[in-house]
């Protein structure tokens, strides 16, 4: 039991340097080290995180600036069938 919680221990802190913010310089580390390896990896990680959140931004941005409701929205503010369709059209 005590070496499941050290193992979970350690992983937390070897992984909780991939969700940081600041660069990593993975330059210093040898090529083929597994140090190296993970650096790599966490710094790919965190530029896809900024890369998604970028296009999420702008697609919300471009939603609003669109100005159209969404099919569940109209359907809702409706108070007849007949004016649903109408929206529709």
């Amino acid at each position: 039991m005590k070496s499941l919680i050290i193992f979970l221990v350690v992983i937390m802190f070897s992984i909780n340097n991939g969700y940081s913010k600041e660069p990593v310089d993975c330059k210093k580390l040898k090529k083929f080290s597994m140090k190296s390896a993970m650096c790599k990896t966490s710094t790919s990680i965190i530029a896809f995180k900024n890369k998604l959140s970028k296009k999420r931004e702008l697609k919300k941005e471009a939603k609003k600036k669109s100005g159209k409701k969404s099919i569940f929205k109209k359907f809702q503010n409706a108070k007849t069938l007949k004016e649903f369709e109408g929206d529709l059209k």
